[in-house]
């Protein structure tokens, strides 16, 4: 694949600095001028190496000022840079991470040691326990860390890692320290330009025993996506009949026409949006005396998210639950990979383009009070506070405009659908309104929080501290989705009688440029949404709740732990036990039986609780001056996601697909090993390797059936605890200052998940599990200049939905710094390099999900620090 091809291509350009100087003597550590260029980007890797090397358990980190080195422009981003991070893109943008072969909803991230709420713009995004990046810039953070291995007074709920976001320190910051950071961004696919700005500021009183400091970032971004998508793949029964066509059928008489892998839908798809991400912090702290500190940390973040979608579909679902047929059907490894799929008899249309434009915006804020005491033996921590997101898209206009016609569909090539129409897309005529819905989509995530964590050193020769603590958390998420109603042909649509052709637009003469043939669908009847908003406003659109799709889900947890350290002058080591209880309540619309034929929705609370002990041990010995080893034993555990637990369904009325929920699921429970030793051969330079076991109990599965909603057969995904397995896995990492203001940070990532034999059909895939990735960065720095080429790759790894994997993918980005004065500096990023194409299948490559470019980012900026 072109991307595999890139990897070794780049791999010799990242490291042909290395293996030029791999012979050059090293200078000498006296060299002041040597240590006078590098020392900007040298000082925080010796900072973060230095966090790494004498923290208590299995960490990594990395530094604001490493991230500025970087082309990152959110946390996740910057995240990805580290050993064992593995990074999820939406739309070309760094979204989400897991660690150690775990999904992104697997693993807790906080802000400054505290939960963060979430949530989400896309309308169909179901609401899960993962946070979205994209609403913290990088610029807002002082460093980032990453817990492999739990510690008893750390919060539970992470399979893979913990994430901490950590903040600029007030009082460790400069008094007036001010940086001011502008860039004006370019992507190459949405041809626009768009500015980007930060400030932050810190003041501290004369008597320094108060501090404020304070960040601002607005970042706009006009982004299109180009792709081809199809979704709803489901198993049918068929058969021939004498025609030999291929009719869908409840039992196949032929065993080879059972259960075939079929497509519901899909199109050729254009995605632009405008996001403008407004950011504000502000960190307080005031020492009262020598014993008493109170810090303050509030949040806002929001992010204005309004797109456009615009699909010419193919819907074969639709033509055949309504009595149509398949002629010449081609199948491989048991999935229709090409078909004609006939018009319909009794029905006036069979298939549409779609035209889609949403209003959605989405915000996060927290509030943390943090009131230390610090005795000569008792150190007690007392902390508060809260955090909601919420948001959605509160308005959702959809139009179909549609016709019957014989189309074909064609995913025999790799990375390629072909569909073809016997009335033309480009015939807008012959394509009328059909379909007119506004519907809306609202989540909140709350969290309330209140803990005490109490310390006690002792002067003893092997016990140096004694900690327990106390923390009850409240945590509640709401999901409420609204659809219009009467908005067919016989409503909304028909009062309208339009036609393509009344909505004149061109698609871009660019369109599907990377993806696809000649033969694939790039040209067609586009729409000027504009002026089809305008003849939407004048329709009365009346909107009720999906009542299928509506829950509150209800969560609350009071844990308690104990710990013990251990100090000698060859080892440290702590172990303890962390208890918590979880009282959960999912409330929600049931679809429940009144008779043998009639089903109604009932407002149902399902209730549960479960108890977990979770102990932990967490062993540092040093082998030498420079060389540390580590060894871990814990149990972990991490809460089914919401959308999973919710006893309703949620699902897509034009893709005739969907999720279910059930509230009845146990959490991931697993047993952790780990081991890694480093060698700190120089300062900042690193060689490590760290081996890690994970024993799940039970893994989450989902069966996939067939149901009916509002009268339209959908497949719908279920979850059950199915059977457990392991995640087992080596991180290796080196990295170096080499010679003349060159070096290199590289790391690697082996991971192998395995499953016990599953109780549905899915194949035994690991979610979130990569085989493979790895990061390689090369970097040149003196007193004027400063550049990075940073390489960033991961291999397959299945998502969690359904049977969807996602392939092989690999990203360069870049930066160059140019000191034009000691205060004033110019940047260059970029982002996506190579304009890498994200491609996704399930079940098998003959059933593609998405196929997409997202195009390349550049920056130019300047960033003046006093």
């Amino acid at each position: 694949m072109v991307h595999r091809r890139y990897s070794l291509f780049l791999l010799k350009i990242l490291l042909f600095p290395t293996l030029l100087l791999a012979n050059t003597p090293q200078q000498t550590s006296d060299n002041t001028l040597e240590k006078i260029q590098i020392r900007g980007f040298h000082d925080s890797v010796v900072k973060s190496l230095n966090n790494k090397r004498f923290s208590d358990q299995i960490t990594d980190s990395i530094s604001a000022q490493e991230i500025g080195k970087f082309p990152d422009k959110n946390v996740a981003e910057a995240l990805q840079r580290i050993t064992g991070i593995s990074l999820s893109r939406i739309q070309g943008e760094g979204e989400r991470v897991g660690v150690r072969g775990t999904t992104p909803e697997q693993n807790r991230t906080y802000l400054n040691g505290q939960y963060l709420a979430s949530a989400d713009w896309w309308i169909s995004s179901q609401p899960n326990r993962g946070f979205n990046f994209t609403l913290l810039p990088a610029y807002i953070i002082a460093s980032l860390e990453v817990y492999k291995t739990p510690q008893a007074d750390q919060d539970e709920g992470s399979l893979g890692g913990a994430i901490n976001i950590k903040t600029l320190d007030p009082l460790l910051t400069d008094n007036r320290f001010l940086v001011l950071n502008t860039q004006l961004q370019y992507n190459d696919l949405s041809k626009e330009l768009d500015p980007q700005l930060s400030v932050i500021f810190n003041y501290k009183n004369p008597n320094e025993d108060f501090a404020a400091l304070f960040t601002a970032t607005q970042n706009k971004r006009q982004l299109r996506r180009d792709g081809l998508e199809s979704w709803g793949w489901h198993e049918r029964n068929y058969q021939f009949d004498n025609n030999h066509d291929l009719v869908p059928v409840k039992k196949a008489a032929n065993e080879n026409l059972s259960n075939i892998w079929t497509p519901g839908g899909g199109g050729s798809a254009i995605f632009k949006q405008e996001r403008i991400l407004s950011t504000v912090s502000a960190n307080f702290a005031y020492k009262f005396n020598h014993h008493w500190q109170l810090n303050a940390h509030l949040l806002h973040s929001e992010l204005q998210a309004d797109n456009t979608n615009q699909n010419f579909l193919w819907q074969p679902a639709k033509v055949l639950d309504l009595g149509g047929k398949i002629k010449g059907a081609v199948l491989n490894k048991k999935t229709l990979t090409y078909g004609q799929y006939s018009q319909l008899e009794n029905e006036m249309f069979n298939t549409s383009m779609e035209a889609i434009w949403r209003n959605s915006k989405i915000r996060t804020q927290s509030i943390h009070f943090d009131l230390l005491y610090s005795g000569p033996v008792w150190q007690t921590q007392y902390q508060i506070g809260f955090s909601h997101a919420q948001g959605g898209t509160s308005e959702d206009s959809t139009s179909q405009f549609s016709a019957n016609t014989q189309f074909s569909v064609d995913t025999r090539q790799e990375q390629n659908i072909i569909a073809q129409y016997d009335i033309s897309p480009l015939d807008a005529q012959r394509w009328f309104l059909t379909e007119a819905r506004k519907d809306a989509q609202h989540g909140d995530d709350k969290a309330h929080f209140a803990q005490i964590d109490s310390t006690y050193q002792l002067e003893h020769p092997i016990i140096s501290s004694i900690q327990v603590g106390l923390k009850y958390r409240e945590h509640q998420r709401d999901f409420r989705r609204l659809r219009s109603i009467n908005g067919g042909l016989n409503g909304l649509a028909g009062q309208l009688n339009t036609t393509l052709a009344n909505y004149p637009a061109t698609v871009a003469n660019d369109f599907l440029h990377d993806i696809g043939n000649e033969q694939t669908l790039k040209q067609y009847s586009f729409v000027n949404i504009a002026q089809l908003n305008n003849d939407f406003e004048s329709l009365g659109f009346v909107q009720t709740v999906e009542r299928a799709s509506r829950f509150n889900i209800e969560e609350r947890t009071l844990a308690g732990y104990f710990k013990l350290a251990l100090d000698s002058d060859f080892y440290r080591l702590n172990l303890g036990v962390r208890a918590v209880s979880t009282w959960q309540n999912a409330a929600a619309l049931k679809q429940l039986p009144v008779n043998s034929v009639n089903t109604e929705l009932k407002w149902v609370n399902d209730k549960k609780s479960y108890l977990d002990l979770l102990p932990s041990i967490n062993l540092n010995i040093e082998l030498a001056d420079d060389v540390v080893s580590r060894f871990s034993f814990a149990r972990v555990m991490s809460r089914a996601q919401f959308n999973h637990l919710m006893p309703s369904t949620n699902y897509n009325v034009t893709q005739a697909q969907g999720q279910g929920g059930n509230p009845d699921l146990d959490p991931y429970r697993a047993t952790q090993f780990d081991a890694s030793i480093e060698w700190y051969f120089q300062e900042g330079g690193l060689t490590s390797a760290a081996v890690f076991n994970k024993n799940v109990d039970s893994f989450i599965e989902f069966k996939r059936e067939l149901e009916r909603h509002e009268n339209i057969l959908m497949s719908i995904d279920r979850p059950i605890n199915g059977n457990g397995g392991s995640v087992r896995g080596v991180e290796l990492s080196y990295q170096q200052y080499i010679a003349y203001g060159f070096g290199i940070i590289t790391n690697y990532t082996y991971v192998d998940g395995t499953r016990v034999q599953n109780l549905t059909s899915q194949k035994d895939r690991v979610p979130g599990t990569s085989k493979h990735s790895f990061n390689i960065t090369a970097y040149y720095e003196d007193h004027f200049i400063s550049t990075r080429l940073a390489y960033n790759f991961r291999t397959e790894f299945a998502t969690g939905v359904g049977e969807t994997i996602t392939d092989d993918y690999g990203q360069l980005d870049g930066n160059v710094t140019l000191s034009v004065t000691p205060k004033i500096k110019v940047t260059f990023d970029f982002i996506n390099l190579t304009n890498e194409i994200l491609y996704s299948y399930e079940r098998n490559m003959f059933a593609p999900t998405g196929i997409y470019s997202n195009g390349r980012r550049f920056y130019i900026g300047v960033r003046y620090q006093l």
